[in-house]
């Protein structure tokens, strides 16, 4: 399949695009290119005889995640969104015969590709009903973390806007149609919008546009896509390297910072106090987490792509409702794990005491033990026969999560005892 530059196309031949000519598909090719280029180098585009490429990392230039409200204590990672799996949409959008609605479908997954390479999600989250701008779960520029880490956004990117002003878009659906503003060409207000937010200009053809309540972006698809499995198909992966976690209740994300060009910080407020988590990519590939408490203690954690255990601790484990039987076992074990005696287990002393038995034997023995063994699943996450001490944090770290009734990272003793 010949490939297009999507600045320099003209000079490549295009093949039997339904008879297009090639300065045709090179005219498009350069129009699509316009919006992705001021975001070069960090974004890419190419073209072939019937597909439009994006790729990037999937993290933007601006603050991440600042203003999350209900926080589902994910942070932004970099992804490989780039040759196999970019982004694509069609160079020459089609009509669809059946237009699919954003209300009834495509609650998985990107519906749109921004212009600085973030995809954009349906407003409306998997569940299918809740609107995400409105419970709070979005940052200052309409964007948040899924459960792969991977960074989106849920409504139009119009700060996107100060560098392509209004008439470049500031994003193209996946169905190839281009995502305007809130304002026509010349500035004036459209007024015949479609359900999807889209309407016919004789300078901008079919395209979409922006709005301040539901569906902000476009509201479904005007051209033909695939669904399958509740999202467009075929569309990128994320490449998540840790297990999704629960809402945690009462953060609030107050700030995030690059500490370097691959390290962050972001920081919450939880009960009146500030926590951070501090992550970076390392020289071998792994990732590390330093876990900041509000009286200065760390845990460190170290996940290592490729390696996502399943379940919602901070390493795997089984996540949802009830954790009566850890919280049996932590009321049984409490004396052990309570290592400041002042009735509340932390993850901080959890990590301690794991460390400490595994510096003495080497291995996990009596009731801890025992509990692990039972719970293989969730701590032989190798399948080895023998669980390490990597395993038994994870495992240990998520049966603490899996009793945390409240979501603070600690069980009481009146958590431990219900």
């Amino acid at each position: 399949m010949k490939k297009l530059s999507a600045l320099g196309v003209s000079a490549l031949a295009v093949a039997g695009v339904a008879g297009l000519t090639q300065s045709e598909a090179a005219k498009r090719s350069a129009q699509i290119a316009k919006s992705f280029a001021p975001f070069a180098p960090g974004v890419k585009t190419r073209a072939d005889e019937s597909k439009f490429y994006v790729e990037s990392d999937g993290m933007p230039e601006h603050e991440l995640m600042s203003g999350i409200v209900a926080w589902q204590q994910q942070v932004a990672l970099p992804q490989n969104y780039a040759g196999t799996n970019a982004w694509s949409i069609p160079l020459f959008p089609k009509p669809a015969v059946n237009p699919l609605s954003a209300k009834d479908h495509f609650f998985r997954g990107a519906i749109a590709i921004a212009a600085n390479g973030v995809p954009i999600f349906n407003p409306i989250k998997n569940d299918g009903r809740t609107d995400t701008l409105i419970a709070g779960e979005l940052d200052k520029f309409g964007g948040h973390s899924g459960r792969g880490d991977d960074y989106h956004y849920h409504i139009a990117p119009l700060h996107l806007q100060a560098k392509l002003g209004n008439d470049l878009p500031v994003a193209y659906a996946l169905d190839g149609y281009a995502i305007f503003g809130y304002l026509c060409s010349g500035g004036s207000t459209p007024k015949d919008l479609d359900s999807f937010n889209g309407h016919t200009t004789k300078d901008r053809g079919y395209h979409y546009h922006a709005s301040k309540t539901y569906p902000y972006l476009n509201g479904g698809f005007h051209g033909e896509v695939v669904e399958a499995g509740g999202q467009v198909d075929p569309q990128p992966f994320a490449q998540p390297v840790r297990p999704a976690l629960p809402p945690l209740r009462g953060a609030k994300v107050t700030t995030f910072r690059r500490l370097g060009e691959k390290s962050w910080s972001l920081g919450y407020e939880l009960n009146g106090k500030t926590h951070f988590v501090n992550y970076s990519l390392m020289s071998d590939g792994n990732y590390r987490f330093e876990f900041v408490s509000p009286d200065g203690s760390k845990m460190v954690e170290t996940y290592r792509p490729g390696q996502r255990r399943p379940g919602g601790g901070p390493g795997g484990g089984r996540r949802g409702g009830g954790g009566g039987e850890e919280r049996a076992f932590f009321a049984t074990n409490h004396e052990f794990f309570d290592a400041n005696h002042n009735h509340e287990i932390s993850l901080h002393e959890v990590d301690q005491q794991i460390r400490s038995v595994f510096a003495n034997t080497g291995q996990l023995s009596g009731a801890i033990g025992r509990f692990a063994a039972s719970h293989a699943a969730s701590f032989d996450f190798d399948k080895s026969g023998k669980i390490d001490l990597q395993e038994a944090l994870d495992g240990f770290r998520a049966a603490l999560h899996h009793a945390d009734l409240n979501h603070d990272h600690s069980l009481s003793g009146a958590e431990w005892k219900q």
